[in-house]
């Protein structure tokens, strides 16, 4: 029970820090309940806001949902809030209640309200300025430079989300950030084991590479800080290539060329 709380006060103080957007919601919910004659909106716009933070704060509910969802990606409950919708609506009650020149300013002051009361989208840490036509970021592209076409790979997290937006000939072990393998008692197999064992400052390669060369991982990729224990030479691997922030490891038994894809387009 403590666990849980300390999870879900955690995440839900990240999904409204440095912003004060929880104010103005749960204010905005009183007056849809408050003011709001029409009664479906009055349960779209003001109940069922409320049942979702009820669902997501009451422990039987809430530890049932991060069984199922995952700890990781339980706060994503709160998306069922939906809050570009419900503050705006709020604040038409008010605007219905003035005209002429008296509207145009509270229109002003409400838009002022939610500028004040947000933080800049643009500012968040996901942002960053383009430095190719791709608008991926620059390590990505010297990876993929330097990788052939046609090829099955397993590279670091970082590459994961972008490494197919720039070639689509390679295919990948693991798509994204497999939350699976974080969660205690789902990497019971030797591909979560691999996963997990990728995720380590040091490697061991015991653990990586037979299953890697088992799955068909023609190339791995790892950051250059990564260390290892035991030689790639032993594990039928050896070091291919290097970027700034980047070492790619072979097999061995990679011919130049060879089509190694686990599916094709």
């Amino acid at each position: 029970m403590q666990e849980f709380f300390e999870i879900a006060t955690t995440d839900f103080a990240a999904t409204f820090e440095g912003a004060w957007m929880l104010p103005l919601l749960l204010l905005s919910v009183g007056l849809i309940l408050w003011k709001e004659p029409d009664r479906t909106k009055k349960i779209l716009l003001g109940v069922l806001p409320l049942a979702a933070i009820f669902v997501y704060w009451f422990p039987p509910t809430g530890i049932l949902f991060m069984k199922l969802l995952g700890e990781n990606v339980y706060w994503r409950i709160l998306w069922l809030i939906l809050i570009a919708v419900i503050i705006p609506y709020a604040l038409c009650l008010l605007l219905r209640r003035c005209s002429g020149l008296r509207r145009q300013a509270a229109f002003l002051l409400c838009l002022a309200l939610i500028v004040l009361c947000g933080t800049p989208l643009l500012a968040s840490e996901e942002f960053l300025d383009s430095t190719n036509e791709y608008k991926i970021p620059q390590y990505v592209i010297d990876v993929c430079e330097l990788l052939p076409e046609n090829i099955h790979a397993m590279v670091s997290n970082r590459l994961m989300p972008y490494i197919r937006q720039y070639d689509t000939s390679i295919t990948l072990e693991f798509g994204r950030n497999d939350y699976r393998y974080l969660n205690p008692g789902e990497a019971d197999d030797e591909v979560g084991q691999m996963y997990l064992e990728a995720q380590e400052s040091e490697i061991d390669l015991s653990v990586l590479a037979p299953t890697a060369k088992a799955e068909g991982c023609t190339f791995l990729v790892f950051s250059n800080t990564r260390t290892y224990i035991g030689e790639w030479e032993d594990y039928g691997y050896t070091k291919y290539a290097s970027t700034d922030e980047f070492d790619i490891f072979v097999d061995m038994d990679y011919e130049e060329g060879q089509d190694t894809r686990k599916w094709e387009e």
